[in-house]
């Protein structure tokens, strides 16, 4: 019977101790939750801090730029200033120094007058007339070269027009030409002179410009034929005449070559010179 209520008792005892241990248990569960809850709340507001203190920290950043561009802008309105300023002076200095120029120009042309009309009254009266005198002659004398000059081109004009046929009579001016060739000879030139004068004497002029040739066959030329050749002799000298002497292309009704069937001499050896030409017909 003793062993049965020392049995309850340990019974008891363990129980107990089971009881204590299993709230211990629960109480350690608390507690680390509740450590666990403050960590958790304790990073967020750490996370908070950091991000107002990025924030903050963007703000400055932002303020430091404003201010750095403000002073940029201050520097930028004060250079502007100062350059419009030396502008002004330049400016005015140059107006100072046109004036101070304009000025010295006056006073050097009064001054230049006031000499002039000194030495004028000091100019003796013998001297006057013999000044007058001197610029009567030097007018005469330029009247008369100007007479002579004029008077020398009236006789120029006058040889000229005596060497000219009188318009109405059938005139024609004939260039002459090496065998084979086309090509204008100085003595031509002269011809084609008086042509052009007469020409251009009246407007109502109208001009038949023949090429010719003589009855050689035609080897040694760059001209295949009489009637090519002959063109372009008719076509040099209409060149020379509307290029070189002036003449109106309207002036020129015709401009043709006609071989050698236009013969002015006999196609011997002596005389088929002559047919080697070119004919400017003065038509009326």
């Amino acid at each position: 019977m003793m062993r049965t209520p020392l049995l309850m008792t340990a019974i008891c005892l363990v129980l107990s101790i089971a009881l204590i241990s299993c709230g211990g248990y629960v109480k350690k569960d608390e507690l680390e939750k509740q450590l666990s809850d403050q960590k958790m709340d304790l990073e967020q507001k750490v996370q908070l801090a950091q991000d107002s203190a990025a924030t903050a920290n963007d703000k400055a950043d932002k303020a430091l730029s404003a201010t750095r561009s403000l002073e940029k802008m201050r520097e930028e309105i004060l250079t502007t200033v100062d350059n419009k300023i030396d502008s002004a002076l330049v400016a005015a200095k140059g107006d100072m120094d046109k004036y101070q120029e304009e000025f010295k120009r006056i006073a050097k042309e009064a001054a230049d007058k006031a000499l002039s009309d000194a030495t004028a009254v000091a100019m003796s009266e013998d001297e006057k007339v013999k000044m007058m005198a001197k610029e009567a002659a030097d007018k005469a004398m330029a009247a008369a070269m100007e007479a002579d000059k004029r008077a020398q081109e009236a006789a120029k004009q006058a040889e000229i027009a005596k060497q000219l046929p009188k318009v109405g009579e059938p005139t024609v001016f004939s260039v002459y030409f090496d065998s084979g060739k086309a090509n204008i000879k100085p003595e031509g030139i002269a011809e084609l002179e008086k042509a052009a004068a007469m020409i251009k004497s009246d407007p109502s002029i109208k001009i038949r410009i023949e090429g010719n040739a003589d009855n050689v066959r035609v080897v040694y030329s760059k001209f295949r034929n009489n009637w090519l050749l002959s063109q372009a002799r008719a076509d040099a000298v209409k060149k020379y005449l509307v290029n070189n002497l002036g003449v109106s292309e309207g002036a020129i009704k015709a401009c043709v070559g006609l071989a050698e069937y236009n013969p002015t001499a006999p196609n011997d050896k002596n005389n088929k010179w002559q047919n080697r030409r070119v004919d400017v017909i003065i038509l009326q």
